[in-house]
């Protein structure tokens, strides 16, 4: 008997009992499907985090202060630009405001800092209309692309020359009290992608504006720290650790960036263990599914070895119907988990939306030798299973199986 009658007997065997084989390629499809799609998503994860920290200034580091009563003021940023290694301080203000222009409304982070610093802190900033806000401008804004160009009715929010009235709360004497006030539009900003970073859903502001208007008193809610060169960051921040101690805390994107990998990595291993897990269940169903195969079929079993087939056929038979159902699953888990990983991308975008604020796109990521390593472990772990009943049909005795009820 050559393969190709091997192959077609294993078909024909699984086709007899569609219902049980289909749910058990079903199982091996998930399986399989779960393993494409916490890879694919895990690498656009990655590729997405270094996308957006490619954003900020390489030598760049963000000082916050950790406690709230800790006042960040003029003194502060003086003590830092003396520390060596520092080129530019940039202090800032930041608020999350609500915008309202022409009855449209925006949830918008306000940012109020010296203008003519952004393409030193986001080298890709650049203006698609109008100018920046110089720092005696204490009636002008400048627009993400986002907030300019964008809105949820999908028509233009405002443009440069129009007027945007922003709005929060804040509480006196434990009151809620309203501010509001209103800017002209200075400048909108071309385009860059938001996520971890949202510079197309924010707005800024003179620093004098921000200070009047959120009321700060002169004190600033973080600060940014250029230093001379990215080899001298760790050096710096070493220095202002030891200046500050637990006052603030020192980050740099290359620290946020391996923290944030760190995290994907060890919740793509914790996934792809669940999904291995979900395989090995579906190799259980293989077992399940060709063990009650050979007890259906020993008097069949016992027919074929009395014309002459060979114990080594017959073993192959089974490991072929397990190699089939491996192979099957497989294949149509890959296409499954291309797709869910895609369903995951466009779950969490819109999940991370957060009114506008805070926008996440993730595009999987696939690379043709996980595909094929996945589906290699899928029929391995199918063959594995099927070894078993295999075995144990090929060592029926044909007398026995021929008088078997």
């Amino acid at each position: 008997m050559n393969v190709v009658e091997i192959i077609n007997l294993s078909f024909e065997s699984l086709k007899e009992r569609r219902l049980r084989s289909s749910l058990t390629i079903l199982m091996v499809v998930i399986g399989e499907g779960l393993l494409v799609a916490v890879d694919g998503s895990g690498r656009g994860f990655s590729d997405f985090v270094t996308d957006q920290f490619s954003l900020i200034s390489a030598n760049l580091l963000i000082l916050n202060p950790r406690k709230p009563n800790f006042k960040v003021d003029y003194g502060t940023i003086q003590f830092i630009a003396r520390i060596e290694g520092v080129s530019e301080v940039v202090p800032y203000i930041q608020q999350a405001v609500l915008a309202t222009s022409q009855g449209k409304k925006e949830n918008v982070v306000i940012m109020g800092l010296d203008h003519s610093k952004l393409p030193l802190l986001y080298p890709s900033i650049s203006i698609e209309a109008g100018t920046f806000v110089s720092n005696t401008d204490t009636a002008g804004i400048l627009l993400g692309n986002g907030v300019a160009y964008s809105s949820e009715e999908g028509r233009v929010f405002t443009d440069v020359g129009q007027t945007v009235r922003l709005k929060y709360t804040t509480f006196e004497e434990q009151r809620p009290v309203t501010m509001e006030r209103t800017f002209v539009v200075r400048g909108v900003l071309k385009p860059v992608g938001g996520g971890v970073i949202p510079l197309d859903s924010m707005a800024f502001i003179s620093k004098s504006a921000a200070d009047a208007f959120f009321d700060r008193g002169g004190s600033f809610d973080g600060i940014y720290v250029l230093t001379e060169s990215p080899s001298l960051n760790e050096e710096v921040q070493r220095r202002m650790t030891r200046s500050f101690g637990e006052d603030f805390t020192v980050t740099s994107p290359k620290t946020l960036v391996g923290m944030i990998q760190s995290i994907n990595t060890n919740i793509g291993i914790f996934m792809q263990i669940v999904s291995f897990i979900a395989l090995v269940v579906a190799s259980v169903g293989i077992v399940t599914t060709l063990h009650t195969s050979v007890m259906e079929r020993i008097r069949e079993i016992g027919l074929l070895k009395a014309l002459g087939f060979k114990n080594r056929l017959i073993l192959t038979l089974f490991l072929n119907e397990a190699t089939i159902i491996g192979t099957v699953g497989g294949t149509i888990g890959i296409f499954f988990g291309v797709g869910l990983a895609q369903f995951i991308s466009v779950f969490f975008g819109k999940a991370w939306s957060l009114g506008g604020l805070l926008r996440v796109s993730i595009i999987p990521v696939f690379s043709f030798d996980n595909f094929v390593s996945t589906l290699i472990l899928c029929v391995f772990l199918s063959m594995a299973s099927g070894l078993y009943p295999a075995w144990k049909a090929s060592k029926l005795d044909p007398v026995i199986s021929l008088r078997h009820e």
